[in-house]
């Protein structure tokens, strides 16, 4: 099992402690902003990296069709007791999905985590995969020294991330639109 996969598969079961927090902080996000994106429910939609599914189960929640995909063992099962159909895949692998496979890709809090060189095959496969949108849930470029602390405990790559972000997603996709949700995290909605 790889670092990254081996960490979240173990940090699993606390993930899991705040599901429903999550789930009412993204449900509240897509009630507000999916106009902005679709006008249609029932679409089918992937959600990468999607750990114990809380994204993914907002978007289910908001009438879609939604496969959650996660590399983690710990975290598929958390998935799949919270209700989700779920599958196995490392997004750092080529997608095993043809092209436009997906009306929407979604991720959240999953690029700030990847090395650019890891961001770019996920922003490719996502491109790929996705016929309609690709909408990252992920940190803005305003830093906070809390957010900055945890995630140099995770080991994540959140500097580099938000002052990388949109501009890198740009090469990938033919419009990236930012929505700010907060203050510190947005909404990159991205057409292939």
């Amino acid at each position: 099992m790889k670092g990254h996969v081996r960490k979240f598969n173990l940090i699993a079961p606390i993930y899991q402690f705040f599901f429903k927090f999550q789930v009412l902080y993204y449900s509240e996000i897509i009630r507000k902003y999916l106009p902005e994106l679709t006008s249609e429910r029932e679409e089918c939609l992937l959600d990468l990296g999607s750990g114990t599914g809380a994204f993914a189960f907002s978007w289910q929640k908001a009438g879609f069709k939604v496969l959650a995909a996660d590399a983690a063992p710990g975290m598929i099962r958390q998935c799949l007791k919270n209700g989700l159909d779920c599958i196995e895949l490392d997004i750092l692998e080529r997608l095993p999905f043809a092209d436009n496979s997906f009306k929407i890709v979604t991720a959240a809090y999953l690029a700030h985590g990847l090395t650019k060189a890891d961001r770019e095959i996920l922003y490719r496969e996502s491109s790929r995969v996705a016929e309609k949108l690709v909408v990252f849930h992920d940190f803005s470029a305003r830093s906070n020294l809390f957010i900055s602390f945890i995630e140099s405990l995770e080991g994540s790559f959140y500097k580099e991330f938000i002052n990388a972000a949109p501009y890198e997603m740009e090469i990938y996709f033919q419009n990236v639109r930012v929505i700010p949700v907060n203050p510190w995290h947005n909404w990159y909605i991205c057409e292939p």
